[in-house]
């Protein structure tokens, strides 16, 4: 009899409580913990940052080398670079997102006391690639969509944890800075003037291409990674992340203002049973 008891309170369940009564943070709960506890999470992000540092001595000698392919003229000679993304690619957010979980809020809340504080983990192997990367004399930079104001917050972060960065030139390009918006190409564009950019690692499509390119429907996003397929793995690396990002944003036309239970319908209608 236990069975059959345990399926009717979890129809009772089901029936007497709405969409409206899941935040949207609940519904992060099962990536977020497969981001903190997954044994195959830690494998991939291994994996990506083990390919990138096996790599680096060739991307450094061939001199052809180019992870931005639309700016790859009269840059032969430049010194060698990477550009990273830093939240959910060097530094770890997942417990400001178990945070917003138990708490019922949703993201920006606390988002900037959780940069102030400084307390981010690197993500598995990322430090043992950065430190590597600079032992090479490559230069790296950090492109991130953090707001200016968590500039200093975020440097010590990287102190804390002993994340490489220089101080002689601005390693940290940070949103709103300089008039930068979201949009990750000005930055870019900026880097490749005095720098041969050997690879591209993040965790958005954003990190790789134009805004635009990434602000796009789901099936348009796919189009974008099959069009820049020679790059991944090589010059481009992406960090896999279930819990946020443009992928979710594609889901909804970027509209977040909406009702739980439209977010709720709108996964619904989503997913795909003849796959």
């Amino acid at each position: 009899m236990k069975a059959p008891l345990i399926y009717l309170f979890f129809l009772l369940f089901a029936f007497n409580f709405s969409a409206e009564d899941f935040s949207h943070e609940e519904q992060r709960m099962l990536s977020t913990l497969y981001v903190q506890t997954a044994a195959e999470h830690r494998a991939s992000v291994l994996q990506t940052f083990k390919t990138a540092t096996n790599l680096l001595p060739e991307a450094i000698e061939d001199a052809s080398w180019n992870a931005l392919p639309n700016l790859a003229s009269n840059n032969r000679d430049l010194a060698p670079a990477i550009i990273i993304d830093v939240d959910d690619t060097v530094l770890d957010n997942s417990p400001y997102e178990a945070r917003l979980i138990k708490s019922g809020q949703s993201y920006p809340s606390g988002w900037g006391d959780w940069c102030n504080e400084s307390q981010a983990k690197p993500l598995p192997g990322v430090l043992e690639f950065l430190l590597k990367a600079e032992q090479m004399g490559v230069k790296i930079f950090y492109v991130t969509n953090r707001k200016y104001e968590y500039e200093k917050g975020t440097l010590e972060n990287f102190k804390k944890f002993g994340i490489p960065i220089e101080g002689d030139e601005d390693s940290l390009l940070m949103r709103y800075e300089n008039g930068w918006d979201s949009n990750k190409t000005s930055r870019r564009e900026l880097i490749a003037k005095n720098h041969r950019v050997i690879f591209q690692i993040g965790d958005n499509l954003g990190d790789f291409v134009d805004l635009s390119l990434s602000h796009q429907s789901p099936e348009k996003r796919v189009e974008v990674v099959t069009e820049f397929n020679d790059m991944w793995g090589k010059y481009w690396f992406m960090i896999e992340n279930p819990t946020y990002g443009d992928w979710e944003g594609a889901l909804y036309k970027f509209n977040f203002d909406r009702s739980n239970q439209e977010i709720i319908q709108i996964r619904n209608k989503k997913l795909d049973e003849a796959r």
